[in-house]
């Protein structure tokens, strides 16, 4: 195999995909809901992680076959884009508490931005920002923003309907805070994906962008 051949990967992609995701978010909703056996949602977790890494092995990856904006620029700007959202949406939820909005609205928020929330917000940005990363080039949307805005879909439903209900006991949509809780939290990390949608489509089209340029000896 040349440098440049990519790993022909055995079966349909859409099935290990679907196997991937199936079995990903079984095994986190067991284990998040300590629902059924924890060697089932164990064993689950661990056949996903196998496939997402046969999914990306067999992938086209390197800036010879991908371009400057390849799966390493991805990951690092990702990150980047993560956590700049997570500090925009941070400062503009706390905005809006100083406004009383979301109390006008019968929301009980509170800011992301005093410590330690503050660090563990930004680090959730980070690893969405990762994910993301992986997952853009195959994200739907006709700009980089919307595809990180599209993306974003992905942690609101999981805060919503994962940890609000379950491990904060707070009820499905994050009801226990108010009617309209939904609202702000979509809104926030719609802020959060187009920021880092945006951060990652930098990589690709600006000049000074910090990715997959050669060193000089």
């Amino acid at each position: 195999m040349n440098d440049h051949e990519v790993p022909t990967l055995p079966g349909s992609p859409f099935l290990w995909r679907a196997v991937a995701l199936g079995s990903g978010g079984a095994g986190a909703f067991l284990l998040g809901t300590g629902r059924g056996s924890l060697t089932v949602a164990v064993l689950l977790l661990v056949v996903a992680l196998a496939t997402s890494g046969v999914l990306l092995g067999a992938g086209s990856h390197g800036t010879a076959i991908e371009g400057r904006l390849d799966l390493s620029a991805r990951l690092g700007l990702g990150l980047l884009g993560g956590v700049l959202g997570a500090l925009a949406s941070g400062v503009a939820l706390s905005v809006l508490l100083g406004f009383g909005v979301p109390g006008a609205l019968g929301v009980s928020l509170q800011s992301v931005l005093a410590d330690p929330g503050l660090f563990a917000h930004l680090g959730s940005g980070a690893v969405w920002g990762l994910v993301l990363g992986i997952l853009y080039v195959d994200m739907p949307g006709a700009s980089p923003t919307a595809r990180g805005a599209l993306f974003s879909l992905v942690p609101t439903f999981y805060l919503l309907l994962k940890i609000y209900p379950v491990d904060r006991e707070l009820g499905y949509l994050g009801v226990e805070l108010g009617a309209l809780t939904f609202v702000f939290v979509m809104g926030m990390n719609l802020l959060w994906g187009a920021i880092a949608g945006a951060t990652i489509g930098w990589g690709q089209t600006a000049d000074e962008a910090p990715v997959a340029r050669p060193i000089d000896a």
